[in-house]
């Protein structure tokens, strides 16, 4: 097959977002050796083109957000403009709009279309939005996915998808070895809990909650050891307050947001232990980043990226989400530095060995 003209669509785009983005920017690097790739996607900031390892990516300001979906009249336009002569478009889904319009002007033109399929479903507890959410998914989400080639990107995602009648295939992510990991060798670590993820309250599900009242009841026990969390959104200052009110004070460090790459791998250089509790989680690419960095880890059962771990190895899949629970497992990852260190060395050298995609 010859050199093909492919188009990524997806709400936003690294350096912005999380997960959902650093896996988009790497399925683009992968496929920009031998096609021509540009990345189209909307933006927080301001809009423009700029370049990532040689992408193009072009981001439009949206006029309105739901939730945390973008919407934008102008952004369809740009759509309809940048599919002229496409080969393939791959869309990044994990909320309504963007995948949708590319579907459907894909499906006008009869351009075949790659749907990368990101969530468990959109319901996050937020009353009529969940309402809106089952309604979507049962109407033009069915239509944005009839047709297309599905790609879900954890057993999780697969699952989910194949209870709704879908058939797609699993393309678990992969990360290759950060730029900074190898910065590790002879450097200790600290005696700190590290917890990345964002903070809005459509991502209360991440449970950093649970994680602060079980450090809280682990921190008489263990007064050395730190909590430090990386990320940002509307709910910090509910989380610094609720710090404060158990008493943890200083004991919780909030870093905010962390674009740099440089300074988020300093972090996991120093941390000992990273915690991802959420009650659902796609995948969880902070499981793989961590380990790649030599950090254990402790995820929840029902996080995708649960297939990385080996319990008693690198880290620990936790029995299910309780503070007394998730309390045993810290205290016995605080009180054992022979057995985290271990997990250290064993988490690094079995990062390569992972699941293929």
């Amino acid at each position: 097959m010859g050199r093909r003209r492919i188009l990524v669509v997806s709400p936003y785009f690294y350096p912005e977002g999380g997960g959902l983005e650093r896996y988009a920017l790497d399925m683009a690097r992968a496929l920009s050796g031998e096609n021509e790739v540009e990345v189209l996607c909307m933006t927080r900031g301001e809009g423009g083109i700029d370049n990532i390892g040689g992408i193009k990516v072009h981001r439009v300001k949206p006029g309105l957000v739901v939730s945390n979906t973008p919407l934008s009249l102008k952004f369809v336009m740009k759509v309809a403009s940048m599919i002229q002569g496409v080969d393939l478009i791959i869309a990044h889904t994990p909320v309504p709009f963007a995948a949708d319009v590319a579907s459907f002007l894909a499906k006008l033109m009869g351009i075949p279309i790659r749907i990368v399929y990101h969530t468990v479903g959109l319901k996050k507890g937020a009353g009529f939005l969940d309402a809106l959410a089952g309604l979507y998914s049962a109407t033009l989400e069915r239509f944005t996915l009839w047709g297309a080639e599905i790609i879900a990107v954890s057993k999780t995602v697969w699952e989910y998808l194949r209870g709704n009648g879908y058939n797609p295939r699993v393309s678990h992510p992969q990360i290759g070895l950060p730029e900074h990991a190898s910065r590790q060798r002879g450097r200790s670590r600290e005696k700190v809990i590290l917890f990345v993820g964002q903070l809005g309250r459509y991502h209360r599900f991440k449970n950093l909650d649970l994680l602060i009242r079980a450090f809280s009841e682990l921190s008489a026990e263990f007064p050395e050891w730190k909590l430090w969390v990386v990320g940002d959104g509307d709910l910090l200052d509910e989380y610094r307050q609720m710090a404060l009110e158990l008493g943890l004070g200083s004991r919780v460090r909030f870093f905010g947001r962390i674009d740099d790459p440089e300074e988020l791998a300093g972090i996991y250089l120093k941390s000992g232990v990273l915690v991802l509790p959420s009650s659902f989680e796609s995948f969880g690419m902070v499981v793989a980043e961590a380990l790649a960095f030599g950090v254990p880890v402790i995820v929840s059962p029902h996080a995708g990226a649960r297939i990385l771990v080996e319990s008693g190895k690198n880290g620990f899949v936790l029995g299910d989400l309780s503070v007394p629970v998730l309390v045993n497992v810290v205290r016995l990852m605080m009180d054992n530095p022979k057995l985290l260190r271990k997990m250290s060395v064993l988490a690094r050298l079995g990062f390569e060995s992972q699941p293929d995609t």
